[in-house]
């Protein structure tokens, strides 16, 4: 590149114009800042060779990066292990007995946590000192660019030495080029500090958010524990209340325990028979058309109170099947499927769909006429969504079998029958087995690869499973595509034509439902549980279990003697049903005693235990209890 050889004067005469002496000083200043931003506590100042410079410049530039990326990212990690712990503090509410070890791990939890961000905010003070000086660097960048006219005066400077024999077409050529460079130099100097300011500030604010919430997470758990502690300490000392010789009170402490193991025994096969857990596959065909159970059936009265489950019978792990399904029929692509659900992409292992596998109750098969056989998807389905569904199913598959293990044929695992393998209403399966996208192609990181028709709008470890920009529940990706994605519960099984224990339809009264608001006030006091159980287990016999249940008014008895504000005859509203992370948190009930707020996982358990027949808010064992209650 040609560049001009440009002499300034060796000497400054005493007496200059005014403007040649601010040119010259301004010249200087911008020339001191320029070498200020570039060379203070510079490592690659002294190197001589010009490209080994300007490598040494990027790799620093890059290191820099990377420790703002690398806070930015432990801070999210943070965040994430945060939420996860308030979850578990939900749980332990929920939860008929805690050990002490359970206790424990979560207080290690939170104290590992601390401890990360004390170390994230020791790093960010670092920053904020190295900071300092380069917020004065650009602010005097700024001003000097700005307010004093710089380059005007540079300009003036340089056009008014005709000593250098310079024309003035030249001097034209050199203002504006020289113009130009400053300018972008400049630019350069102010947008790379304001970038590290601004990563410094975002993870500065971040760090304190997360400072606040962990203390708020904190003085949750201790309530917790108080609250544990307490249900503890009243059930030791109603057991201290029994009178007698020392062999009578053993006797009836005896009496008293295999009572309370017995009926203890008795409400988890309630909770288990109402929470349900079955499998079954899509593509094999499930009823859903029991119109009892949707929102708009007319129970014919007034109120009436519906619980409807967000997803069910749902661990909400991975990959949600009829989520899939409206991703793909929005335009997304298997592998945007697969990013979002499973937060990683696929890799190649080739020749896999020619290996062998053990099938159980089958020969060993190639892994590629496995996957023929499977009945997980309807092959009618978007192909975006069967593409995104098989490399799942020959992850799940290799991850089962690549140790020698065998795979099951069940909904247990994946639904397999050979009758699936060549039939001419599944060509389109076969077509996305065989496709160059997703041939021998597994996910990365090994990740379990669990899917399920339908969560509710929620994955584990990923979030609402929404809509860019929407909210949930009403622009959940399942929402006009699965039967199950909001849906009243009454029937033994899943089955429409199972036993309903004579009820017509899911809806509970005013008075129904204000007796489950009742046990609900026992069961979080730990307190005259020993009864709650259905009133009519004993006509429908739930898991084989018969009883002496409360009648509805001994229990609004009971509930009123642990808390005078409570022993409720009758619901008529509910109002602020509020989630968060998966589960239903709280909602407010309004009584004929005033307003009753209630935790959502304990009243989930209290509902499933006390409401008639085999009407149930279903949710899994492992999951929580995603519901609304609605009233008509």
């Amino acid at each position: 590149m040609f560049k001009p050889d440009i002499h300034l004067p060796t000497s400054i005469p005493v007496k200059q114009p005014n403007s040649k002496i601010r040119g010259i000083f301004l010249f200087t200043l911008l020339a001191v800042i320029l070498a200020t931003y570039t060379f203070a506590d510079d490592p690659c100042k002294n190197i001589s060779d010009l490209d080994d410079k300007a490598k040494c410049y990027e790799e620093q530039i890059e290191k820099k990066e990377n420790e703002y990326q690398s806070t930015s990212s432990k801070l999210s990690q943070i965040r994430e292990t945060k939420n996860q712990i308030t979850q578990k503090i939900s749980g332990l509410l929920g939860q008929i007995s805690v050990t002490q070890g359970e206790i424990d791990d979560l207080q290690n939890e939170i104290t590992k946590i601390k401890k990360q961000l004390d170390e994230i905010n020791a790093i960010l003070a670092d920053r904020k000192t190295s900071l300092a000086e380069k917020i004065s660097l650009r602010n005097k960048v700024v001003r000097t660019y700005s307010k004093r006219h710089l380059l005007n005066d540079i300009e003036t400077f340089l056009v008014t030495n005709a000593s250098t024999g310079l024309n003035g077409f030249q001097f034209a050529t050199l203002s504006q080029a020289f113009n130009t460079a400053v300018t972008d130099e400049t630019i350069k100097i102010i947008t790379g500090l304001n970038s590290e300011i601004e990563s410094y500030e975002k993870d500065k604010a971040e760090g304190e958010k997360l400072k606040g919430e962990l203390e708020d997470t904190q003085k949750e758990f201790l309530a917790a524990k108080a609250e544990l502690d307490a249900r503890k300490n009243s059930a030791q000392g109603e057991l201290s209340t029994v009178s007698g010789n020392e062999k009578e009170v053993e006797g009836e402490l005896g009496e008293i325990q295999e009572d309370l193991a017995e009926l203890t025994s008795k409400q988890q096969a309630v909770l288990q028979a109402k929470s349900g857990d079955f499998s079954a596959s899509l593509s094999e065909g499930v009823e859903t058309d029991d119109s009892r159970t949707d929102p708009g059936y007319n129970p014919g009265f007034s109120p009436a109170f519906g619980a409807f489950s967000y997803g069910a019978y749902t661990h909400r792990n991975g990959m949600s099947q009829y989520g899939a399904k409206g991703r793909a029929e929005e335009g997304q692509s298997f592998e945007e499927i697969l990013e979002y659900y499973y937060e990683t992409g696929t890799e190649k292992k080739d020749g896999l769909d020619g290996k062998s596998i053990c099938v159980e109750g089958e020969e060993n098969m190639k892994m590629g006429e496995y996957l023929r056989g499977l009945g997980e998807m309807p092959p009618s389905w978007d192909e975006e969504a069967l593409k995104a569904q098989v490399i799942a199913a020959r992850t799940y598959a290799y991850n089962k079998t690549k140790n020698g293990g065998c795979i099951c044929t069940s909904t247990n695992c994946q639904y397999f029958s050979s009758a699936l393998m060549n039939r001419d209403d599944r060509k389109r399966w076969y077509d996305a087995i065989k496709s160059d996208d997703t041939k021998d192609r597994i996910l990365e990181g090994g990740v379990s690869a669990q899917y399920s028709s339908t969560t509710g709008g929620w994955i584990n470890g990923v979030g609402w499973d929404i809509t860019d920009g929407g909210s949930w529940p009403d622009d959940a990706y399942e929402r006009e595509e699965s039967p199950w994605f909001y849906k009243a519960w009454f029937t033994q099984t899943y089955k429409k034509s199972s036993s309903t224990c004579d009820r017509k339809h899911p809806w509970l009264n005013g008075e129904e439902m204000a007796d489950i608001l009742n046990a609900y006030v026992l069961l979080k006091a730990n307190k005259n549980t020993s009864r709650i159980l259905p009133e009519t287990i004993n006509k429908c016999p739930i898991a084989g279990m018969s009883g002496d249940p409360y009648d509805k008014e001994e229990l609004r008895s009971k509930a009123e003697s642990v808390d005078s504000s409570a022993g409720y005859e009758n619901v008529t509203g509910v109002k602020n049903v509020k989630f968060n992370d998966g589960r239903t948190t709280t909602l407010t009930f309004v009584t004929d005693k005033g307003e009753k707020q209630v935790d959502g996982q304990i009243f989930a358990e209290a509902f499933n235990i006390r409401a008639p027949g085999y009407i149930a808010i279903k949710h899994t064992p492992d999951s929580k209890a995603l519901f609304n209650i609605l009233k008509k």
